[in-house]
């Protein structure tokens, strides 16, 4: 998040790195990034930095399904150096909660250079390729979660929710409320039709799951750092047993050669074709789960910060996207 969340300051992040980790802290640098959790830098007196994490749990299966992901994580990390997983705490916990509905999580800090929009060619792509053919060889660890066809990455913003916005007329929580209800109306025949098929698609896939593999949820360029020891992928809340093509519908869906399938395959992927229902499933997926994330919150109270307007601009993004793909 651009913001650093309310009530909760960048000391009360640095004692709790300090209690439960260990650490000898120097510094805690809130850091203007992501879209989904706070991001703290964690300066360390004795040694390298870390990157401090806290994701909004609402309820206890969200927060059970995240503790076992980075459970999931951290047996990765032991065996694939590109997986960079949370760190255990002194008495071996994965995260903490910092406070009520808050769970915090450290991770190295890497000196590298994180990646901004698509992959821009068959390079990065076979790249990104190689590391999810590492990775959908692996076998599943003992704590990973197995997805489920559904809209919302959270349950306060899920298919429900999203319905009830498209339902609902004269949205007041905000200054940004009347400018996304009559962008999601504009939209409302496409969102229908896009919900209907997202759920038909997801109704096909599911009698598949013997064919699953581990998977991260979003390899994409932003969760991808290039470093001096080679590319790590970071940002493990989302790894999950699930079709490959919830991973690969960038990195071979889009791939304009046979370069990024040769650098799946030679890393361990299937060289099976991939489904184009499945990636179309995966898309939606995506794009659905964007548009109620941020329906709910303009349909709710909220304000004008920068993460108000970075979200409405992102909404706009989305809903343009599925108007294309999908009318």
């Amino acid at each position: 998040m651009i913001a650093e969340p309310s009530g909760l300051p960048a000391e009360r992040v640095a004692v709790a790195v300090r209690d439960e980790w260990g650490v000898e802290v120097s510094s805690a640098e809130h850091l203007a990034v992501g879209a989904g959790a706070w991001h703290w830098r964690i300066g360390d007196d004795v040694g390298p930095a870390w990157f401090a994490t806290v994701d909004a749990v609402r309820t206890a299966d969200e927060r059970s399904r995240l503790l076992a992901a980075y459970e999931a994580a951290a047996e990765l990390g032991s065996q694939l150096a590109f997986v960079v997983p949370p760190v255990r705490t002194r008495d071996a916990r994965v995260a903490v909660d910092i406070a009520p509905g808050l769970l915090l999580s450290l991770a190295p800090y890497l000196e590298g250079k994180a990646g901004s929009g698509p992959l821009a060619d068959d390079a990065d792509r076979g790249r990104v390729a190689g590391l999810l053919g590492d990775l959908h060889r692996h076998p599943r660890p003992r704590h990973l979660p197995v997805w489920r066809p559904r809209i919302g990455w959270h349950p306060h913003a899920g298919r429900e929710e999203l319905e009830r916005c498209l339902a609902g007329q004269g949205w007041t929580g905000g200054p940004w409320s009347g400018p996304a209800e009559r962008l999601l109306d504009d939209a409302r025949a496409v969102l229908t039709r896009a919900i209907r098929r997202f759920l038909l698609l997801g109704a096909a896939v599911v009698g598949s799951v013997d064919r699953w593999v581990v998977t991260h949820g979003e390899p994409h360029t932003g969760n991808l750092i290039s470093t001096p020891d080679g590319p790590r992928l970071v940002d493990w809340g989302t790894v999950c047993l699930a079709p490959r093509e919830r991973d690969l519908r960038e990195a071979l869906g889009r791939a304009e050669g046979d370069d990024p399938w040769f650098a799946y395959v030679e890393a361990g992927g299937r060289p099976a074709p991939l489904s184009p229902d499945t990636l179309e499933l995966f898309a939606l997926e995506w794009h659905l789960s964007e548009i109620a994330e941020y329906a709910v919150r303009f349909s709710r109270a909220h304000e004008d910060t920068a993460d108000d307007r970075r979200c409405f601009a992102d909404l706009e993004a989305e809903v343009a996207a599925l108007v294309a793909g999908w009318s």
